[in-house]
């Protein structure tokens, strides 16, 4: 496995952007201290992996059919998401390795902030139009180190490993510190031991960062046999922790999904989710397997912002705009995140 890759970079004052995911809006007559922010973990920032291109294409019927699938409201998001059911595997807990990419928008430094260890793994996506602090590392970037760090101590303490636990416990970490900023959150752990036979996943999701496991059926196909669910306050507005927002861990969506040999778990940043369907993921995951997992995650982050640099394409996060009564146009430039489990 490899080892910890935990991003956490210096925050710079970021322009505010008219594509950025916006902040959630307190009512009027209530404002928000800001201090500063507190210390945060730190580790050496990983070094950007070269985008793998692969030229891809859809059909309009295609685009719109995908993209039914994100349409969802908030009341909706966090009802369980029911993963198939598997047979126990008596060969014992399921190996994985796992690879991950990452690309930032041009236009600000990096905001979305990931961490890959031994058997957690998680992406959070600061929210640009947040406010933010001169002082410390940016909310996304602290809350996954803090997530990690109490990740490790459960483990260390030999506790009961849960992620919804770590990122509450983050959360609330952060929180006792008047940290500003807010960020959405995906953690997930790979738990081979609490029930035998089984290789589960299991975490929490808030806001519109998520997972996909994508498997193989008895048809030899690819297909999303789980994913979460984006939560949306409106249009533009994803659930997120901090800041103004009302949203709480409790808030979260739930994940557990056994897994079965040859599942492929993508973690990723609303900037592969809002510009790439579930169908061009499966083709460029078929392209890439037997490469690996950090090719198909430089694969997924690739592709992802050549569509975001492309001012004709139709995406995922132009029809909900349409849906929302908005215009738009093209990819939609953000940061990219990435994170894929291979099993075997």
């Amino acid at each position: 496995m490899a080892g910890i890759h935990a991003k956490m970079a210096m925050a710079a004052m970021v322009a505010l952007m008219a594509t950025s995911a916006e902040a959630f809006l307190a009512p009027q007559g209530i404002s928000l201290v800001l201090t500063k922010s507190a210390s945060s973990f730190k580790t050496t920032r990983p070094p950007l992996r070269g985008p793998h291109h692969v030229a891809l294409k859809m059909g309009l019927f295609d685009a719109f059919k995908s993209a039914t699938e994100k349409l969802i409201g908030a009341e909706e998001a966090n009802l369980p998401n029911m993963a198939p059911q598997l047979s126990a595997v008596g060969t014992g807990p399921l190996t994985w390795t796992a690879g991950v990419s990452e690309i930032p928008d041009p236009r600000h430094a990096m905001e979305d902030a990931w961490f890959a260890g031994d058997y957690d793994y998680g992406v959070f996506d600061g929210v640009t139009g947040a406010q933010k602090s001169e002082f410390g590392d940016l909310y996304s970037y602290q809350l996954s180190g803090t997530t990690y760090g109490i990740l490790q101590r459960q483990r260390e303490q030999k506790k009961p490993i849960d992620p919804l636990v770590a990122l509450d416990g983050a959360f609330s970490a952060l929180n006792d510190a008047m940290t500003v900023g807010s960020s959405t959150a995906c953690v997930v752990s790979v738990d081979t031991k609490s029930e035998p036979g089984y290789t589960i996943l299991k975490g929490a999701n808030v806001g519109d960062s998520g997972i996909k496991v994508v498997r193989r059926g008895q048809d030899g196909m690819m297909k999303v046999v789980y994913q979460t669910v984006p939560q949306m306050h409106y249009f533009n507005c994803p659930f997120q922790l901090g800041g103004n927002s009302p949203d709480t861990v409790d808030l979260a969506t739930r994940i557990r999904v056994p897994l079965a040999p040859g599942d492929i778990v993508v973690i990723a940043s609303d900037g592969l989710y809002d510009n790439v369907y579930d169908s061009q993921i499966i083709d460029l995951l078929e392209a890439t397997e037997a490469q690996g997992p950090t090719a198909m995650a430089e694969a997924l982050v690739g592709y992802a912002r050549q569509v975001q640099e492309d001012p004709q394409v139709v995406i995922p996060y132009g029809l909900e705009a349409q849906a929302a009564g908005k215009k738009w146009t093209g990819g939609k430039l953000d940061d990219t995140a990435a994170i894929v489990l291979q099993f075997s």
